[in-house]
Parts: structure tokens; C-alpha cells; sequence
């Protein structure tokens, strides 16, 4: 985090009623799956107000750098707008980040949601502009690819500040390591982790717990990634490690192993929790977790506690 930024400003919860912007920082959207998305925000009593172009292109981006980050700046210096949802990820968040003002974005504090290609966007909020940020379902990405009903709750729950939502509970989780940890909460997207390293926006782990997920990469990627991880020095310092359910991560030939066999490698004894398979970044549920909030991980219990809601 800059020097100049003493403090972590949470963002002002939302209510019913409030608009919210929604921009496409990444990848191109899908004009369907965003009006089945933005019907479900409508659903939770928000307004939301799109960002002039949302429906841009530009290659395999939603506009041109410029245009993205102005979406981006615009929602941020509306005072109409009270927090920002990004519509998906893809790729291209990371090539906006020197066109946004922290100095604005800081006077200025809201909730921005998004995961993914969204993560380092999400850190550069934390880090540079000292501003808690949500890695959580996105608007097309997820709300309008499944019916989330779980996560709809959860996320709405979150952004009002109602603290029930600060209690995570993954049933379906497995445990690799056990152990209970306490750090704040950081980490995303396993390539983006990868892109920040020896960059202005290299993400910062030491004393954290950790998200780790992906979605679309055969097992050698994902093993190679955590290989230049832990060999970056990204896992020293690290509370607790928290994977998401990595969907079609999956062994490309027979004999390839799973990714417990790639942990058991990597972390031969980790001496901290490890919990895998749980509902982060790319599955038919998604957890809303504000970045770089206090929380403590028990894997044994299959939990994750939030100090505060990350919003005021």
C-alpha cells in the first residue's frame, strides 16, 4: 500500500434502492447473460446503471483501455452510484490499471464486486488505494450463467452489512491441511496471482489467507503456477491457504494424478490449514469476501469467519 495511505477505508453498505454501476473492466459481455444478471440485481433492490460501454469490443477486450478505466472512473465520481459490479472477467483488467486516479478513487469510497480476470483490478483498489474491495460473483459471469440462489443471498447479506453474512461454511470442502488461522484475507484468480509477480501490482501474501482458483487449466498449469509461486517466495509468510473448487481443472491423460497429488508435492508440511473445493471464484456458487478484512479459517470445521462485514 502507498505510504501515503494511513488507513483502510470499508466502503458505505448498501440499501435498498441504491443504484449500482456495472462496467466491464476484462473481457466482452454477453448481452443476454448480462440482462438475465442485471434482472437478478433488481431482484436484491438495486438500480443498476450501465457503464457507457459496456457493450463495447475491442479484440478480445470490452472497449479500449481508456474507455474501460473511464467506465470505471465515471462510476466511481457519480454520487448517484453507491458501488460498482463488474459484468465478467476474460482478460484485460490489468492493462486499465495505470489509467485510474487512486486519489479520486479514495475520495470516493464503494463497493466494487468481481473475480477472476477482476482480481488484480480488486488488489490495486486494496493496495494502492486503500479501499476494501470484494472478490465475489459477477453480474453476467456468474448471476447470469446460474441460478446462484445461495450466493444471491449471501452477497446482498454481505453489501448491506447484515452480520450474518459474516459466518462461511463449505460442507462440501476437503481438507488437506488441519488447523486454525487468522490473517486477512487476500488472493483470487491462480494466473493472475502469477501476472502480478515483479510488478507495481504484485499481490501481497505474507500474513494473509489465501484464495487460490481457477477455471479451464489442465493439472501441469496449475502445477506450474504454484510452482512459480512458491518459488516467487509468495507462500512465506501465508496463515492459511483457502481453494476454490478449480472447475474443469481436471488431468488431461490418464495418470496425470489430481490436485491433492500437486499440494502434496508443493506443501509436503505446510504447517498451516489448507482447505480445497470451496465455493470461490468459478463454480454454480460463489462466497462474497472482502479483501484484506481480519477473518479466521478453522479447516478442520470447514469454516471462514469475517471480523466485519468489510462495508460501514
Amino acid at each position: 500500500m502507498s505510504n501515503s495511505i494511513r488507513s483502510l477505508l470499508r466502503p458505505p453498505a448498501l440499501k435498498e434502492g441504491d443504484v449500482v454501476g456495472v462496467v466491464a473492466p476484462a473481457g466482452p459481455v454477453d448481452r443476454a447473460q448480462l440482462e438475465t444478471g442485471l434482472e437478478v440485481i433488481r431482484g436484491m433492490g438495486f438500480k443498476p446503471l450501465l457503464g457507457k460501454h459496456i457493450y463495447a469490443r475491442s479484440r478480445f477486450m470490452a472497449g479500449s483501455d481508456k474507455d474501460r478505466a473511464q467506465d470505471i472512473m465515471g462510476m466511481f465520481r457519480n454520487p448517484e452510484v453507491r458501488a460498482i459490479f463488474c459484468a465478467r472477467g476474460g482478460y484485460g483488467a490489468n492493462r486499465i490499471l495505470s489509467h485510474l486516479n487512486p486519489d479520486e478513487i479514495r475520495a470516493h469510497p464503494k463497493a466494487v464486486v468481481g473475480s477472476s480476470d477482476i482480481t488484480l483490478l480488486l488488489h490495486f483498489l486494496v493496495q494502492e488505494c486503500g479501499l476494501v474491495a470484494f472478490h465475489g460473483p459477477m453480474v453476467a459471469g456468474s448471476f447470469g450463467r446460474a441460478a446462484m440462489k445461495k450466493s444471491r443471498r449471501q452477497f446482498r447479506a454481505l453489501l448491506t452489512g447484515d452480520a450474518r453474512a459474516r459466518a462461511f461454511h463449505a460442507p462440501g470442502a476437503k481438507v488437506f491441511s488441519s488447523g486454525v488461522a487468522q490473517g486477512k484475507i487476500a488472493g483470487g484468480c491462480l494466473t493472475l496471482l502469477c501476472r502480478s509477480l515483479n510488478t507495481p501490482y504484485e499481490i501481497n501474501t505474507r500474513n494473509r489467507i489465501l484464495l487460490i482458483e481457477d477455471v479451464n487449466e489442465p493439472l501441469y498449469r496449475i502445477d506450474g503456477m504454484l510452482w512459480q509461486l512458491k518459488n516467487a517466495g509468495m507462500f512465506k509468510g501465508v496463515r492459511g491457504l483457502i481453494f476454490g473448487e478449480m472447475v474443469n481443472c481436471q488431468s488431461q491423460r490418464k495418470g496425470d494424478g489430481t490436485i491433492a497429488d500437486i499440494l502434496a508435492d508443493l506443501f509436503p508440511k505446510p504447517g498451516f490449514p489448507i482447505l480445497t473445493h470451496c465455493p470461490i471464484g468459478h463454480g454454480k456458487e460463489v462466497w462474497t469476501l472482502p479483501l484484506e478484512t481480519s477473518a479466521t479459517l478453522d479447516s478442520e470445521s470447514k469454516t471462514l469467519e469475517l471480523k466485519h462485514c468489510g462495508v460501514k
